[in-house]
């Protein structure tokens, strides 16, 4: 049930497109703008994305809750030497998570996906950063379904190397090393298994007419919380016996 209307949702998501395409944190939506249910609020999100013309390159997600959807899409994945930010600042955000990059079309349908179709779905699991953005001011005073609405944080994905087969293990020690310095964490998913958040997901979304598509990344949670690096240090991840990550991460410009 939406308490505001189709053409509210839409100045919702323009005011918020406003601001990011600066690069800049906003203000709190007026209160008739804000989203009063998580309908409302998921509905601003899809057009936040129109309003950006930006694409759906894959989908970040949690387990829910009885008043959460944990669900974003991404539109930025990156690789390489470099991992751009849109916001100026002299340090970034990441959460170090496991990105499945689907092999097949998933698409909207009456009956429920079971867990086997999902999983046979999977081409391969790469280790990955998200990168998060703070869309709204330090004081603005946001909660939950003013995040959903503007997209959950996520600025997009950094994908690293792929993981050599299926297995992840449920713990392990997660070392981050910049500047000569190093942190180390002991390492674990907030669900255990990585992937029910995206079992959820692929169900959620089909509930609402939406289907995953070959090519589209899903992340399903940080195995660390949020981790700060400071700005243009080299950064190293170690993520136990899986790999590692090593990149940069920069302030790029703004989205156009």
């Amino acid at each position: 049930m939406y308490r505001v209307t189709p053409e509210q949702i839409q100045h919702s998501a323009a005011w918020l497109a406003d601001y990011r395409r600066r690069g800049e944190a906003a203000p709190l939506l007026p209160a008739e703008l804000r989203p009063t249910s998580l309908a409302e609020a998921f509905a601003i999100q899809q057009w936040l994305f129109i309003e950006l013309d930006l694409p759906v390159l894959g989908w970040k997600a949690g387990l829910p809750g009885p008043d959460k959807w944990v669900l974003a899409p991404i539109a930025s994945v990156q690789q390489g030497e470099l991992c751009l930010f849109e916001q100026k600042s002299e340090q970034y955000s990441i959460e170090p998570e496991l990105a499945f990059l689907l092999s097949t079309d998933l698409p909207a349908r009456a009956e429920a996906y079971s867990e086997a179709e999902i999983k046979a779905a999977i081409a391969v699991t790469h280790l990955a950063l998200e990168l998060i953005i703070r869309p709204y001011s330090a004081d603005a005073g946001a909660e939950f379904l003013d995040q959903l609405a503007a997209g959950l944080f996520n600025q997009g994905l950094y994908i690293g190397p792929a993981l050599p087969s299926q297995y992840f293990p449920q713990d392990f020690e997660l070392v981050l090393e910049y500047s000569g310095q190093q942190q180390k964490f002991a390492a674990k998913h907030p669900n255990d298994d990585p992937l029910l958040p995206l079992y959820w997901l692929v169900n959620h979304l089909s509930q609402q007419g939406i289907g995953l598509q070959q090519g589209q990344w899903v992340i399903t949670g940080s195995y660390a919380g949020v981790l700060q690096v400071p700005t243009d240090a080299l950064v190293k991840l170690e993520f136990g016996t899986l790999g590692q990550i090593n990149t940069q991460c920069s302030h790029n410009a703004v989205i156009s």
